[in-house]
């Protein structure tokens, strides 16, 4: 929510505005309260498909960069591979191993 409501905090293309700057910013807004408060699947599942839509046809932002994550572990563990998505921390521990 904090993302896609133009009053978020976390808005990409321009963080906490005072109201959306574009009717389409606006009707994300009131998509982003509706999905939210839906109590049925049906109702959520369009408003945030509609938003995605939105999203595809207006392209305000695109992330073209991901910042570096290195991960340090001792040379006794064996499999590790960190997650390349944020957080980095979640590994696959069900294959990880020590070695004696």
């Amino acid at each position: 929510m904090n993302v896609w409501l133009s009053s978020g905090a976390e808005h990409a293309w321009y963080p906490r505005e005072p109201k959306p700057a574009t009717p389409w910013e606006g009707e994300v807004d009131g998509l982003m309260r509706a999905q939210a408060s839906a109590i049925d699947d049906k109702t959520r599942k369009a408003a945030w498909d509609r938003v995605q839509q939105i999203v595809h046809d207006q392209v305000p932002c695109i992330f073209v960069v991901n910042p570096d994550a290195m991960c340090a572990v001792s040379p006794k563990l064996r499999n590790a591979a960190p997650a390349p998505v944020w957080p980095q921390v979640f590994w696959n521990a069900d294959q990880l191993a020590v070695s004696p």
